[in-house]
This record gives structure tokens, C-alpha cells and sequence, in this order.
């Protein structure tokens, strides 16, 4: 049958077969989120996809005779990439495959197309139907299982939360004005609260899957390379969680799944969330026409080898970038700490609870009091948009983040085991509102930008010594090191130690060891 003797239906098919695909994979998208499908960012959303999907089919239209088969083709293999996020050399070969079909088998392509995203629509709308959008709790992912039946620890229960990107209390003594004012509350709120305070603590990785490790390894490990070219980690069992249960604690861990303790670590029970989940934004006060936007790109960024294809075309510079704008970190994080807090309800003697929260993390995107700000408001770490901004942006996080850990020592304090805890927060690495990370050969940074990337909070409450602010110059793995030593049951005082701090590759990995810069000039 030649291509101007399509029938009808064909023709209605052909024309269909773009639309109910994209909204099948967005359906897909809405069901692995937990998403509701009745709600009005979800009509807006497929509304728009609608019409991506009439224009893919007009161009089609317009490819007749000769390139018809390529462009569908094209379509397909984008298709492919929007639900597996394959490289490009995979793009290229569904590209291929999928042209041979369509110009061997025009007709029976676009059905088996058709039929393919009609049955994948179907079965994840029906799911999406008896979604109410509820809370799905995560079953306990522990797979180096701790002795069940063996006597808990005589010890204080330990509360340990790492907070991502955490500016140390030094750091923000740097300025401007609004960190300055930020190191006073946060110093008021913590010794108010009985916490010793170390305004000079450091990490000396920049990047988390390298500061993590280290820390938990007490630091033993910082001239070792860590290899980061995936953006998920299973690290191999470290010091920290394996000294805590040689000591007999049963160990409690929540986290977000791209560093991922699980598996290796002896634990009692863990469990792991995704970084960005889009049902954080239901309750939220975001617009429809916001969420949909994030749903879009979202979609967008799912697509591996488009995505990578045009991260270049950037038609307003100063517009935050595309591969940024589906990221919910702190919004995500807010309901995942309120969790943390809500468990510490049944804390025992002999027991540590731990959690890695990804706050204050980009996006900065929440006020002061937690409420979330227009989407056209938020702000990226490393910009683009004026330095001035994000760093309100971020105290502005900073801020939330206070009174959700009010709301932790508040949980601590009604339970006997939370008064006696030993209570442990501290960060990963700094802000890095800098230009870049400290990259090797990368743009030269200040000494004020460099400190803002290395410096870290720490403060630790132990019940029956003293608050205030501890003087020193100290990494993370020394802290680690000295609580240890002191074997869990006192604030670390490590002795000096010569201060560095490592740059790394345009891969994140580091390749070069420096001194810390000095927090006085």
C-alpha cells in the first residue's frame, strides 16, 4: 500500500500513537512516585504532553514519503530513552532497528506501537485510580542483619543526623551580613539546647560521597582515591557502624538510596528513600502550574541521551539549568526528617538512631518557615543567578532546618532514653554557594569561597556536660575518631593535627591534597 492510500484508522492511529506514549510514561512516572492521578497538575501536565505529542504527530505528517520512516523511528528510540535512560550508543541502535522496521513493516510498526503504550497507560492508570496519594512505608532493607537475640547495649541510645551541605558556624562568620546573622541564632539555638558547638569543624572532601566515607572511617582513609563516576554508592563495611555494633548497639538507619548503607553495614533495621520524590510536593502550597512544570522536567531529564543532546542550548543564560529544575532534595527531606522524628517516640538504651537528611541541599527553595516558594524562586548552589540571592536562599533553608530540629529535641525530650541520649549533628561538607566546586586546574576561588566549601557543622549534646563553643581547628574524621576513643560517651577533643583538604578532578574525584585555608586572614 502506497504511503497517500492510508486508511482512516491508520491515520488516526499514527496520529494517537505519540500521545497516549508520552501519556503512558508519564503514568508510569506518577505510579513509581506514589503520585495521585486525580489532580489538577496531573490534567495540565498530560494537557501539555497532549500537545507535544500532536506536533510530533504533525511532524510525521510533514516527513511523508521519504524520511517517514526515520522520523518515527527518531520518536521511538526517544521513547526508549525517556523510560530507560539509555546512552547514546544505545539510542542510535534503537534508532536504527526500530527505521529497518519501519520501512520493512510501516503498518504493523505503529500498531504494535499503539497497542505497546495503550497497555502500559491502561495498567498503570487503573494503579494510579485506587492511589490516594498516602504515605508507602519502606520495608526494612538491612541486609548484613545484626544478631536479633542477643542483649541490647548498657549504654545511652545515640541520635546521630547528618544534615547535607551544613555550612560550619565559622564559615558563615565569613559573611555576608545574613551569615553573620545566621552563626548568632544558630549558636543561641544550640547551646539553649545543651549542645557543645565546634565552630571550625571541616570536611576535607567537597563532595559527599567522598566526605561520608572518610567520616565513617575516622578519617583514616582520606589520601585514598574514591572513584565517583556513578551517582549511587555501596561502600564497603566501615569502622564507625561496625565499632558501634562490636559494642552492642542496635542500629536504626534511614537515608536516600545513591549512598546506600544497607547492604554492607551491620544494621538492625534500614531503610532508604529516593533523594527527590514528587509526592513531597502534594500539601504543599505550590501552584498546579508549578508542579506541572516539574513534571515536565522531570520527564525531561529522564530522557538520558536528549537531554545530554541539548544541555547545551540555553536560550536565557541567567535561567537556572534544565538538569536542576526536577530536583526536590529539601522538600523530599522535610518529610522524610519529620519521619526520623516521629520514630524517635520508641527510643531505647542501646540503641542509635541515624538518618542522612539532605538539608539545607539545593534547590533553595523553601522560606524560613518551611512553606515552599514559588518555583520560579528557587535557587541553585552554584547558580547561575546573583551570589546575594542564594546565599538568602540558603539561610532561609538554614532557618527551616532550625525548627525542624527544635521539633527532634522536643520528641527527645519526652521519653527518658531521648533525655539521656547522646545526640550528634553535624554536616557532610559546606554550602557551596561558590562559583564551582575546588576543582584541579579549575576557576581560581577565593579563600572565603573555598572555606564555605570545606567548612562543616558540628555539635554534639552528651548528657552532664556543658554547652558552648568548642575552639579548635578540626576535620570530621578527628571528630569521629576522638568520640570513639572516648567510646561514644563523651564530646571529642582530637589535638591538632595538620589541616587539609583535597581537590579533585572534573569527575569529583580526588586527586590533590592542600591545606585548609586559615579562617583569619
Amino acid at each position: 500500500m502506497r504511503m497517500q492510500d492510508e486508511g482512516t484508522s491508520d491515520r488516526w492511529l499514527s496520529h494517537c500513537v505519540w500521545i497516549v506514549a508520552l501519556w503512558a510514561s508519564f503514568f508510569n512516572l506518577l505510579n513509581f512516585n506514589g503520585y495521585p492521578l486525580f489532580r489538577p497538575e496531573v490534567a495540565v501536565t498530560m494537557l501539555a504532553l497532549a500537545l507535544i505529542g500532536g506536533v510530533m504527530a504533525l511532524v510525521q505528517q510533514a516527513a511523508k514519503p521519504r524520511l517517514w520512516f526515520l522520523v518515527v523511528a527518531l520518536f521511538a528510540a526517544t521513547l526508549v530513552d525517556l523510560n530507560a535512560s539509555i546512552t547514546a550508543i544505545w539510542f542510535l541502535g534503537f534508532w536504527a532497528i526500530f527505521a529497518v522496521i519501519a520501512f520493512c513493516a510501516r503498518e504493523i510498526f505503529v500498531k504494535i506501537l499503539f497497542a505497546a503504550a495503550a497497555a502500559v497507560l491502561l495498567f498503570q492508570g487503573a494503579e494510579l485510580a485506587f492511589n490516594d496519594g498516602s504515605h508507602r512505608e519502606v520495608e526494612n532493607e538491612a541486609q548484613n542483619l545484626q544478631d536479633p537475640d542477643r542483649d541490647r547495649a548498657d549504654r545511652p541510645a545515640i541520635v546521630h543526623l547528618v544534615l547535607d551541605s551544613y555550612l560550619g558556624l565559622d564559615g558563615m562568620a565569613l559573611g555576608p551580613e545574613v551569615y553573620r546573622d545566621l552563626r548568632s541564632e544558630q549558636v543561641d539555638f544550640f547551646t539553649k539546647h545543651e549542645f557543645q558547638v565546634y565552630p571550625r569543624a571541616y570536611s576535607p572532601h567537597a563532595k559527599t560521597l567522598n566526605s561520608l566515607p572518610a567520616l565513617f572511617s575516622y578519617g583514616q582513609d582520606e589520601p585514598v582515591v574514591h572513584s565517583i563516576a556513578s551517582e549511587y554508592s555501596i561502600p564497603e563495611q566501615l569502622p564507625y557502624f561496625a565499632d558501634l555494633d562490636a559494642m552492642g548497639y542496635r542500629i536504626d538507619a534511614l537515608l536516600p538510596a545513591y549512598f546506600d548503607l544497607c547492604v554492607k553495614q551491620k544494621l538492625t533495621r534500614c531503610r532508604t528513600f529516593e533523594s527527590s520524590g514528587l509526592a513531597s510536593m502534594l500539601d504543599t502550597e505550590l501552584s498546579a502550574t508549578d508542579r506541572a512544570k516539574v513534571f515536565g522536567f522531570t520527564m525531561f531529564n529522564l530522557t538520558r541521551t536528549i537531554r545530554t543532546a541539548t544541555g547545551r542550548i540555553r536560550p536565557d543564560p541567567t535561567a537556572r539549568l534544565a538538569n536542576n529544575r526536577s530536583e526536590l532534595f529539601p522538600l523530599t527531606s522535610l518529610g522524610q526528617f519529620d519521619r526520623f522524628v516521629a520514630d524517635l517516640a520508641d527510643l531505647r538504651e542501646g540503641e542509635v538512631k541515624f538518618a542522612h537528611i539532605l538539608l539545607p541541599h539545593d534547590p533553595y527553595m523553601l522560606a524560613a518557615d518551611c512553606t515552599v516558594k514559588p518555583e520560579s524562586d528557587w535557587l541553585d548552589e552554584h547558580g547561575p543567578g546573583a551570589v546575594a540571592s542564594r546565599e538568602i536562599g540558603y539561610a532561609d533553608q538554614v532557618r527551616c532546618l532550625q525548627q525542624r530540629l527544635d521539633r527532634l529535641i522536643e520528641a527527645l525530650d519526652l521519653t527518658p532514653a531521648g533525655r539521656e541520649a547522646i545526640v550528634l549533628i553535624h554536616g557532610d561538607h559546606g554550602s557551596r554557594i561558590a562559583p564551582t566546586q575546588p576543582f584541579i586546574d579549575g576557576p581560581q576561588l577565593s579563600r572565603r569561597e573555598l572555606l564555605m566549601s570545606y567548612s562543616t557543622f558540628y555539635a554534639i549534646r552528651v548528657p552532664g556536660e556543658s554547652a558552648g563553643e568548642v575552639s579548635g581547628t578540626h576535620s570530621l574524621g578527628r571528630l569521629m575518631a576522638d568520640f570513639r576513643a572516648r567510646e561514644f560517651a563523651a564530646a571529642p577533643r582530637p589535638a591538632p593535627a595538620p589541616d587539609q583538604v583535597a581537590a579533585t578532578d572534573l569527575a569529583g574525584t580526588p586527586r590533590e591534597w592542600r591545606p585548609l585555608p586559615s579562617f583569619t586572614e
